[in-house]
């Protein structure tokens, strides 16, 4: 009774993590110039992994069928010309896909209506950054519900100050991370080491300065790590810490280590013949890390090694959010509210999270009455099988 009771609290969390993790964003730069014609010009950026899970039945022409569908979807109304583009890059350091294109439309207010992506996935975001005559205006959010911007209706530019910025991109952070299932995973792991209560507070705090250190450089564009092995090594940081919680359970560091180091032999074997070459060192440097921290583990178990490492990893997870802000593209003026406002964003985020898990924690005490450490293994167990999934599928 009790395994099954444990097995199926573990596959609801697993089976709530897999299809909730479907968080699609996609942004655009909009700059608008009145002259003797409006002059409309759009940068729109998409994730490729992103975009390859919303279009997964694209093939080889998925290019051209791409820039069709933008135009398609992604309209300026009113009376508008193609007078550039669209011109299409694509780039594997960056891991997102571009399309630039201008519009030269009649004198009138602008309306832009957004349907990319909404048929295939009704939880997808667009975030638009706005310039008229070099002139910032607020953000608009696209959703499925808020399909239109339009020029008349937005506040003028004496009101669209910088810091209108940082409460639009507070409630962005907020959003991001409480739809961020990978991060939260992370988190649920954090709070499965059963840590006291003011270590895990430094714990946390340690994720928290590391994901915000990373975050500012990401976005200023001062470290730009290829997306998809940063995205890679979000999975595999929830991979190292639920193995640690098993293993500080069971006290079998030696096997899981031993059972690791043959693991990472055969992928980095498999990595290397069908994989991206330019990854097999750092894939290397991953598994020696990995060895060396559970070997250590072992012999010095105490909370500043786990508080070092999860710097570490909240370092690789602020290059996660850092991704998504640096591609929003905001004007220097505007920037720095924005980045602030994101970050604090992610924290209020973040808390809520630690309070629900602890929240649900004490209920799943109070309705299962068993030993603990039950719950804790398949859980852990769960969400260890849950970060290689991801670190692989987003490997390859």
């Amino acid at each position: 009774m009790h395994f099954k009771a444990s097995l199926a609290v573990l596959i609801l969390i697993f089976s709530t993590l897999i299809l909730s993790h479907q968080r699609s964003e996609s942004y655009s730069r909009i700059d608008i110039t009145n002259n003797e014609k409006l002059i409309v010009e759009i940068d729109f950026n998409v994730q490729i992994s992103v975009l390859s899970r919303i279009k997964s039945e694209f093939d080889q022409l998925w290019e051209s069928k791409l820039q069709e569908e933008v135009l398609n979807d992604y309209k300026v109304q009113g009376s508008c010309e193609l007078d550039q583009g669209p011109y299409f890059r694509s780039s594997l350091t960056t891991g997102y896909v571009s399309l630039k294109w201008r519009q030269v439309c009649d004198k009138e207010p602008v309306e832009i209506l957004f349907n990319l992506f909404f048929s295939e996935d009704s939880t997808h975001v667009h975030i638009a950054t706005i310039n008229i005559d070099d002139q910032p205006y607020p953000e608009k959010i696209f959703t499925v519900s808020s399909r239109r911007w339009n020029e008349s209706s937005e506040l003028n530019k004496e009101q669209a100050s910088a810091y209108s910025s940082f409460y639009d991109y507070l409630e962005l952070g907020v959003k991001h991370i409480l739809t961020g299932l990978d991060h939260i995973a992370f988190l649920v792991g954090l709070l499965l080491l059963n840590l006291k209560r003011k270590n895990l507070i430094i714990v946390v705090t340690g994720f928290t300065i590391g994901h915000s250190i990373t975050l500012a450089l990401g976005a200023l564009n001062y470290i730009t790590p290829a997306s998809s092995f940063v995205e890679s090594l979000i999975g595999y940081s929830i991979v190292v810490v639920a193995i640690e919680c098993v293993a500080s359970i069971t006290k079998q560091y030696t096997l899981y280590n031993k059972y690791l180091l043959y693991s990472w032999i055969l992928f980095i074997l498999l990595f290397s013949l069908y994989g991206n070459q330019k990854y097999v060192l750092g894939l290397l440097g991953l598994g020696l890390f990995s060895y060396c921290y559970f070997g250590l583990s072992e012999r010095f178990h105490n909370q500043k090694l786990i508080l070092i490492v999860t710097m570490l990893f909240g370092l690789v997870h602020g290059f996660g959010f850092a991704g998504n802000l640096s591609s929003i593209g905001l004007m220097q003026d505007r920037f720095i509210p924005a980045l602030i406002g994101f970050n604090l964003g992610v924290e209020v985020g973040q808390v809520l999270i630690i309070l629900s898990l602890f929240a649900l924690m004490y209920l799943l005490k109070q309705l299962i009455k068993f030993r603990v450490e039950i719950l804790r293994i398949y859980t852990a167990s769960g969400l260890a099988c849950l970060g290689m999934y991801w670190f692989v599928e987003r490997l390859f």
